[in-house]
């Protein structure tokens, strides 16, 4: 299909087995444009990001998923629990030094810790750096924890919530197809409950991202089917703040050990993932260019083929950078990214609200 028919097609509303079409067979330079222009009319030239910190509170984890070069198991030498006070003080010399106004938290599977712990947590940093929006952890904590504390999703979210909590992370939504999910996490949630727990986040008035995996065994029937589950949910629920796009670094996997991947997904098919998610949500939700994992040059690409925010500064990231991903990127950075591709840099806030524009 040319530009100008996708777009008439995407404005219509793709059916999935146009959307797999396109993403499957359909030619990536044609894919960017149609989604550009898609953007462009209904989001405008802006691109948004946040300046934000990223903090691990443990790198203790018993899922073990073979996607995941960051966890260690308990008692392993390199296992660490960050005390709150800890993260409450880097967090305040994040907001002074940095001016960052987030702080994105999440770890793993600890079966060490108790929800006073994470109470304790958020406490600590909204008295350390009150303006500083907390966001995580996992709809994939949320379950592992309250089966750990014996509570409910309602009880551990309200709880967390009362503590501090402003929004949740979109991680561990890897692809929702459950062939997928038993290939890259095994041992986590179905994609239906990470949907159920966002649902009801969403109702407690705790926003949250949704993200999505891709580049390792999914095939694009999964990519769409999880696309418009996330469009179905923002439609639903209105809960949703950005859609982002992860590519999957194999670098110290086990997947990359066993051989069932054997590197990254070219440039083109991150243009199509992108894209086809700009082709599909429309203008229920913007799209990440996810410069952590896809490197800046294709980030500011991607903004080009329907992406419209850069996510965040992401300071002092660990988790993809144990996959051997590079970290960190002052404002002025990405605004040059957002300038390189002609649109117009605005620093957000984890709402969505322009603070400035750059």
């Amino acid at each position: 299909m040319e530009p100008r028919e996708i777009v008439e097609a995407a404005l219509s509303g793709l059916s999935r087995g146009e959307a797999v079409e396109l993403l499957a067979e359909g030619d990536f330079m044609a894919l960017a444009k149609a989604a550009e222009e898609v953007t462009l009319k209904l989001w405008g030239d802006a691109v948004t990001f946040v300046n934000n910190v990223v903090i691990n509170y443990s790198n203790v984890c018993v899922a073990r998923c073979p996607i995941c070069a960051f966890y260690r198991p308990l008692g392993h030498p390199e296992a660490y629990t960050r005390r709150p006070e800890e993260v409450a003080k880097a967090v305040a010399e994040a907001s002074a030094r940095l001016g960052v106004t987030e702080l994105h938290i999440n770890g793993g599977f600890n079966p060490e810790l108790d929800i006073e712990y994470f109470e304790g947590l958020f406490r600590s940093v909204k008295r350390a750096a009150p303006g500083v929006a907390v966001k995580g952890p996992t709809m994939a904590e949320v379950d592992y924890y309250s089966r750990l504390w014996r509570m409910s999703w309602r009880e551990v979210l309200e709880r967390w919530k009362e503590a501090g909590l402003d929004a949740i992370s979109g991680g561990g939504a890897e692809i929702f197809a459950e062939e997928v999910r038993k290939a890259v996490s095994p041992h986590k949630i179905s994609g239906e409950e990470w949907l159920n727990i966002a649902e009801l986040a969403h109702r407690l008035g705790i926003p949250s991202n949704a993200t999505m995996l891709y580049g390792h065994v999914e095939r694009p029937e999964h990519v769409v089917d999880h696309i418009y589950r996330v469009r179905e949910l923002q439609e639903k629920t209105g809960g949703l703040l950005l859609f982002i796009p992860v590519k999957f670094n194999p670098l110290n996997t086990e997947l990359y050990a066993r051989g069932v991947v054997r590197g990254m997904a070219p440039a083109a098919y991150d243009v199509k993932v992108v894209a086809i998610a700009r082709l599909i949500l429309l203008d229920r939700l913007k799209v990440g260019a996810y410069w952590l994992s896809t490197g800046k040059r294709i980030a500011s690409t991607l903004l080009l083929a329907g992406a419209n925010d850069l996510v965040g500064t992401m300071y002092n990231e660990a988790v993809l950078t144990a996959a051997g991903a590079r970290h960190g990127a002052t404002a002025e950075e990405l605004a040059a990214l957002a300038r390189e591709a002609g649109r117009r840099p605005a620093l957000r806030d984890t709402f969505h609200r322009v603070l400035r524009w750059l």
